[in-house]
């Protein structure tokens, strides 16, 4: 408001000096007076707030010191004009002249600051033809055509080459890969940790969220689409042909960019916006199935954030919704009735769930439901039948069940009208790429007891391992056979291997164990205000940080100032070992201490130093969450005291070598 004021106040003022000769003589003195005031006034209160935005930072450098002073220069003419009008007043050319001057000064200073909020020649590029984005079809790539678009029109005002917000620039996909300073915008196959996503989903009023409140925000397809394409890999250079048919990405996509429109016809009416909001979850996605359908499809993510509210609140468009995916999700036998409620489903997708098929007779309400995938439960031949009832049945997905192929060609051949998907079919001349093996375990600080459980969906797939850092191949001789307990911090490296196939990619994870919580926890030095976490009781909460953002509550930040915290138990507790979790992110200075120090005894007032270790330090850009293991004398203690010594200047191999180093901790854990 205040920076388009003095801008209307000037184009007043040139236009009533240039009609001088149609306005009274009093009024035009007083008029041309008054407007001077106000222009030059709301100049200086504009110009003062444009410097206060300039301390935020993200902005190109020389183009905002040109909208500095060109600003600064529109208020001290303005300022002058008014001060020396009575002088002026009487030379009416040379104050026309002046005005006019005065307004291409604007428009300059207008122009650089255009520039760096929405890019160069913002002004003009409304008269200029743009390439536009490739037109939605088999043979383009489904980045460019559908993903492009979004972030161009969404995103690209706050983050491109003048104005690089957060330091996140996404005028290419170079640029975009490489993130900003809270990391990567997103981890392709994983919607929970994906930064774009975790903003997007954010309350509209929160500082955080993205778009910025007032600017235009995603659509619930929109989002819908960036979530299936992370979930889904987020490829960039992926063509649209080379997603499979049942791809929700390509569905999705095609409905956006491609202009897809259902043939089908529903009688049901459309939900309205603010039920659709009510319905949207972080992890549970529910969008309309094509442009200007009122028929809705829903998809679940991240099964260990699934509430089963989340799926009694679909009930609130339980008319409109005709597609339901569950894959992977904790559902079980209960949970049919639920899904039974949706009259009008058409597909549903039970892929690798919990349920056993024993209350699959409760879908007889869906009379419309035709697709069903049950790959990888527990249906047998006996639940299989109990679903051959739905009078609307055309095709059910039976691949990786207990249904062997005897069993199913049975099915078929007793019900022609229904495809019985088994599955891929081996051809003995293809040699295929074994998919990697599937952690079981949803948290990475494990309890006294609980072990590594890894699974895969395939038969005859070994797993082998490693927890010595070491990459594993098909001769190596640890092989899964059943649940790993392991030491205090671990990581642990697996691949899959099947005969007569290539073997996975390997998959890497790390574990830390937790056989005793300290009851209180306090800080006795405060982390720096911005990295504060939730306090001291962040470091007793058995939540681990993420490593590709080091904002996040978990993390507590020291640097030029040592971490000392006391942990303490009600009652002796026998210890042997101290781990101290902390995030390894060198890019940001980031790095892991020069010296730990580990006391304890039965009160603060007897400590003994138990143990002094100095970590190894990286000799190249990292990023790792990584543990510290502090072996202590054996003893019960009632009283722990770590210190942690940041590193006072980062190493010669560093760009930034010289500089002060950071230590960021999430937990301190005991065994």
């Amino acid at each position: 408001m205040l920076l388009h004021l003095p801008i209307g106040f000037s184009i007043i003022l040139v236009l009533v000096i240039m009609l001088k000769k149609e306005i009274e003589p009093k009024s035009y003195a007083f008029f041309v007076k008054l407007m001077l005031i106000i222009t030059a006034l709301t100049s200086c209160i504009a110009a003062l707030m444009g410097f206060f935005l300039s301390r935020e930072g993200g902005y190109d450098a020389n183009l905002l010191q040109w909208h500095k002073w060109t600003g600064v220069g529109v208020s001290v003419f303005t300022y002058g004009l008014t001060w020396f009008y009575e002088v002026l007043s009487q030379k009416t050319k040379l104050l026309q002249g002046l005005s006019a001057g005065g307004l291409i000064l604007f428009i300059i200073a207008g122009h650089y600051g255009a520039a760096i909020t929405h890019g160069e020649n913002y002004v003009l590029e409304a008269f200029e033809t743009k390439k536009g984005a490739p037109v939605f079809s088999p043979d383009n790539n489904l980045y460019e055509a559908a993903i492009v678009p979004i972030l161009e029109k969404k995103c690209l005002s706050c983050h491109n080459d003048q104005k690089v917000k957060g330091e996140l620039n996404m005028s290419s996909v170079e640029k975009i890969l490489k993130g900003g300073k809270h990391g990567a915008l997103w981890k392709a196959g994983d919607t929970l940790n994906s930064l774009l996503l975790q903003r997007v989903h954010l309350p509209l009023e929160q500082k955080e969220h993205m778009p910025p409140k007032g600017k235009e925000q995603l659509t619930f397809e929109e989002i819908a689409l960036l979530s299936t394409w992370i979930q889904e890999g987020a490829n960039m250079k992926k063509l649209v042909k080379e997603y499979p048919e049942a791809s929700k990405t390509r569905a999705l996509a095609s409905k956006i960019a491609g202009g897809g429109k259902t043939e089908k016809s529903y009688a049901f009416k459309e939900a309205s916006e603010s039920t659709l909001a009510e319905v949207n979850t972080p992890f549970c996605v529910v969008a309309p199935l094509a442009n200007g359908s009122p028929a809705l499809e829903a998809a679940f993510f991240v099964s260990r954030k699934f509430d089963r509210k989340s799926l009694e609140n679909l009930a609130k468009v339980k008319e409109q919704l005709v597609e339901l995916s569950l894959s992977k999700m904790p559902v079980k036998d209960e949970d049919i009735k639920l899904i039974a409620q949706f009259a009008n489903l058409e597909k549903l997708n039970l892929n690798q769930t919990d349920i056993t098929g024993n209350t699959l007779e409760q879908l007889a309400q869906s009379k419309k439901l035709g697709s069903v995938t049950l790959s990888g439960t527990k249906v047998g031949k006996t639940q299989l039948q109990k679903l051959m009832t739905l009078p609307a049945l055309k095709e059910v997905f039976v691949w990786n069940t207990s249904l062997d192929s005897l069993a199913i060609q049975e099915f078929a051949k007793k019900y022609p009208s229904v495809v019985f998907d088994a599955g891929y079919k081996e051809n003995p001349d293809e040699i295929l790429k074994v998919n990697p093996p599937i952690l079981i375990n949803e948290d990475f600080i494990l309890k006294k007891g609980v072990p590594i459980e890894f699974k895969h969906t395939l038969r005859n797939v070994k797993i082998h391992y490693t927890l010595d850092g070491t990459d594993p191949d098909s001769t190596t001789e640890n092989i899964y056979t059943k649940p790993l307990v392991v030491g205090n911090y671990t990581r642990i490296k697996a691949v899959a291997t099947k005969d007569g196939w290539r073997a996975s990619s390997i998959v890497s994870y790390v574990f830390f164990r937790s056989s005793f919580v300290a009851d209180t926890a306090i800080l006795l030095t405060q982390p720096k205000p911005e990295y504060a976490g939730s306090g001291a009781k962040t470091l007793l909460d058995l939540k681990k940080g993420p490593s590709d953002n080091h904002r996040d509550a978990a993390w507590l930040g020291y640097q030029q100032e040592d971490f000392v915290s006391l942990l303490k138990f009600r009652k002796p507790t026998p210890l042997t070992m101290v781990t101290i979790a902390y995030l390894l992110r060198t890019g940001p200075h980031i790095m892991p201490p020069q010296t730990v120090e580990v006391w304890g005894g039965n009160s603060e007032a007897d400590l003994k130093r138990l143990q002094r270790v100095v970590p190894e330090q990286p000799d190249k850009i990292q990023r790792d969450n990584l543990g510290i293991n502090v072996p202590i004398k054996p003893g019960e203690y009632k009283v722990i005291k770590v210190i942690v010594k940041p590193l006072p200047k980062l190493p010669k191999w560093h760009p930034d070598k010289g500089k002060p180093g950071w230590f960021f901790v999430d937990e301190i854990l005991f065994n």
